[in-house]
């Protein structure tokens, strides 16, 4: 069964603005949903890498323990946290679901957002300090339903591995990875649904993107390719789904990843 791990920070912010989400989830069902086992919440002194760092030694715990990590987090850098732990042999893909590229650095950001990052940091063109976090190849990630993009992020996938795709099931399964890739670590920030379709998930979200049920399929068609051995659910902000709906998206979606969940050793 699969572990539930709670990061309730933004920015180095214990329960504010999309530090709220994790805890909001958990209060409305997200374990049952799951079928969690256990649920464990990161603590941190709360900067952005001692939150990242954290996650990592949770995520390791869990690994020892033979179960897969399922990680609610107020940011993006969370999953940083969970590959470092994961990727033990160079053979995990991610599949990066996001309105956003998550592609800057502090030479290219125009608001200074770390988590504007995260991505970045991920796939080695910006530093972390989070140990035995290997540098993701590129071919080995596909950004999915991305589409509010800063021009350097464009001009950087431009110049990428990286495979920026829409949100459609066909088109994940079609993606063709490098044969070392044996499974897959989900990301999904919440805003990767369309804020007029959906709703708002954050004060980051963009109209454009997929629906629910969109989403859902996209995560059905990579469990379908490759074992679906960790995931994380990033940057919901309670206050900006004013009517739930993103809430109630969120919940089924993890109810989903609950039923794929594999554990590779």
């Amino acid at each position: 069964m699969p572990r539930l791990i709670l990061v309730p920070f933004d920015s180095g912010h214990r329960d504010r603005r999309m530090g709220a989400g994790p805890a909001d989830l958990l209060r409305h069902g997200a374990a049952g949903r799951l079928g969690a086992a256990e649920v464990r919440t990161v603590e941190s002194e709360g900067s952005y890498e001692d939150v990242q760092r954290a996650v990592a030694d949770e995520v390791a715990r869990a690994v020892a323990d033979g179960v897969a990590p399922v990680v609610l987090s107020g940011n993006c850098g969370a999953s940083a946290g969970v590959v470092a732990s994961m990727d033990t042999d160079g053979d995990l893909a991610v599949v990066w679901l996001d309105a956003h590229a998550d592609l800057n650095t502090p030479e290219t950001t125009t608001s200074g957002f770390v988590d504007g990052m995260a991505l970045a940091m991920l796939t080695g063109r910006c530093r972390t300090a989070i140990p035995g976090l290997r540098p993701v190849p590129e071919e080995q990630v596909l950004l999915v339903g991305a589409r509010d993009l800063d021009p350097a992020e464009r001009e950087v996938l431009a110049g990428s591995a990286i495979r920026l795709l829409p949100a459609r099931p066909a088109e994940v399964a079609a993606a063709v990875f490098p044969p070392r890739v044996r499974r897959v670590h989900l990301h999904v920030d919440l805003d990767v649904h369309d804020s007029r379709r959906v709703g708002r998930a954050n004060e980051y979200a963009a109209p454009g993107g997929p629906d629910a049920a969109e989403v859902r399929a996209v995560v059905e068609a990579i469990s379908a390719r490759l074992p679906l051995v960790s995931a994380t659910f990033a940057a919901y902000d309670p206050a900006a789904d004013t009517t739930g709906a993103v809430r109630a998206a969120a919940l089924e979606l993890i109810e989903l990843t609950g039923t794929k969940l594999a554990v590779v050793s």
